[in-house]
């Protein structure tokens, strides 16, 4: 995939993301009103099919032109955009849903409370007031350095970052798709899966997951053909891998956690060992974990510093660094449930999970199910079936390693975020199932099944996003609605925005 074509789509996305952004800021309502609320949520989907339509009639038109490659350009163009819609969407939600007043979602409680004083600190070279070690520090500092450079309160700047980085995860998704799959198939498996993550509230955590699993597989790839290679791109390709994943890993470490064990084995699979063919991987690879340690020197170093003052370990047995004993509604519900995520502010929740038709399982289950089933048949020898299936496999081990502890230590340790990482890797199995069916069955490929998928792909954004968009409207409950009427009410009371 050529970096002219990606970054034509990348300047198409971010165009469509800021004009639609600015489009959403016209939008003149109460958000503490329902009334308000759902009349801002029909002009963002009158703002969304006013970009969305044009797209594709113009796709339309180019179908009808002898020229294959006018098509092409327009079917490339078009999925760019929607791939910047799609996020933008939720994000212009987000805008609604705080108009009138400058706070983040959640103002001063809960995580964003807390992210807004490291930021401080670091502004302030407070040592004392810096996050603890093992938290990773890229958004911390992120956040620091764009208050002082905006001149905001850091819960203030946190609102810009919020929006901003909600908009982006929907390009980033897609452009790392790119990197291996052709712009409708990138659209339908990037765009499709992260509608169960986006997440406005802290959106720097989606945006590395939904980057992080088609990295490792571009990374899987590049192992697995690396004898093919010379000595001195291996070594650059290892430099670009161990940055991406360096600055992934300082964003949100989480992900690389329940992920790692997965990856390896699925690399240790894929790559060749026999007749000396392991030296270039191990090139590639050496040069990528070099690269990547590197990147992570500082916040490796504060972590053993830590252990080593606490007597705590960060690789397991002993005394766990991360003493997280949080038991929430998600805890305490069957550990064997996954496909619905949502998060810790559930509301009132009546039959959880939900109550399912086939031995307690729901349509929804048993069609993601059934795409990882095709996934494997149709594509159990390609390396995204094999990195994806391995991850989901060591993310659930992990799963259960965690849980099954529960009675013993009362230790929760983060194991319902696994939650997340299944939904998105089930979703993207599916659609790798879908993709790999379609390459041995489907030999033609007309125009008219690329214009069906997008107008598809355009109700379900535009749905989907409006669905997503108000679950965060203000509403003064245990649901994700109290965070942005936590935002107005801090606003409305005069609240200072930084503590004394």
């Amino acid at each position: 995939m050529g970096w002219r074509a990606l970054l034509l789509e990348a300047v198409v996305a971010l165009v469509v993301i800021v004009a639609f952004l600015g489009l959403a800021l016209s939008i003149r309502i109460n958000p503490l009103l329902r009334v308000g609320q759902v009349s801002g949520l029909a002009s963002l989907q009158l703002r969304f099919m006013l970009i969305a339509l044009p797209l594709l009639i113009v796709v339309i038109v180019a179908a009808r032109l002898r020229e294959g490659r006018y098509f092409e350009l327009a079917v490339r163009i078009t999925c760019a955009a929607l791939a910047g819609l799609v996020s933008a969407f939720v994000a212009g939600g987000v805008i609604v849903a705080l108009r009138h007043t400058p706070y983040c979602l959640n103002a001063h409680n809960g995580d964003t409370g807390l992210i807004a004083l490291w930021a401080n600190a670091f502004s302030k070279h407070d040592v004392a007031g810096y996050p603890p070690p093992f938290y990773p520090p890229a958004f911390p500092h992120i956040l620091a350095w764009y208050k002082d450079l905006s001149d905001q309160p850091a819960l203030y700047a946190l609102k810009d970052l919020q929006i901003a980085i909600t908009a982006l995860v929907g390009p980033a998704t897609y452009l790392c798709w790119r990197r291996l799959l052709r712009p409708l198939w990138a659209l339908a498996i990037g765009g499709l899966s992260i509608l169960v993550l986006v997440e406005p509230y802290k959106p720097y955590e989606g945006l590395v997951l939904v980057m992080l699993v088609p990295v490792l597989i571009q990374l899987a790839e590049a192992l697995r053909s690396a004898e093919d290679r010379t000595i001195q791109d291996l070594a650059k390709a290892g430099v670009g891998y161990g940055i991406v994943l360096g600055a992934l890993c300082l964003l949100y470490s989480g992900w690389f956690k329940w992920s790692a064990p997965g990856f390896i084995v699925a690399t240790a699979c894929l790559v060749p060992w026999r007749g000396g063919r392991w030296r270039a991987w191990a090139v590639l690879a050496g040069v990528a974990l070099i690269v990547f340690v590197a990147m992570l020197w500082g916040y490796l170093g504060a972590i053993h510093h830590y252990t080593q003052v606490t007597g705590t370990s960060s690789l397991g047995g002993g005394k766990p660094m991360i003493l997280d004993d949080y038991v929430y509604f998600d805890v305490l519900v069957d550990p064997a449930y996954f496909a619905l995520w949502k998060g810790d502010l559930p509301g009132t929740v009546g039959a959880w999970p939900p109550p399912g038709e086939l031995g307690g399982l729901g349509v929804y289950a048993l069609l993601i199910f059934a795409g990882f089933g095709a996934a494997i048949a149709f594509g159990r020898k390609r390396t995204p079936v094999i990195v994806v299936a391995a991850i989901i496999g060591g993310t659930w081990l992990l799963r259960f390693w965690y849980a099954h502890h529960l009675y013993d230590t009362h230790l929760v340790q983060l194991y319902p975020r696994t939650s997340i990482e299944l939904a998105y890797a089930f979703v993207v199995m599916t659609g790798l199932g879908v993709y790999f069916a379609a390459e041995k069955l489907v030999r033609d490929r007309p125009a008219s099944y690329s214009i069906g998928a997008l107008a598809s792909l355009v109700l379900i954004f535009g749905t989907a996003g409006s669905a997503i968009a108000d679950r965060y409207m203000p509403a003064n409950e245990r649901s994700l609605g109290l965070l942005g009427w936590n935002a107005q009410d801090a606003f409305t009371k005069n609240v200072p925005p930084d503590p004394p």
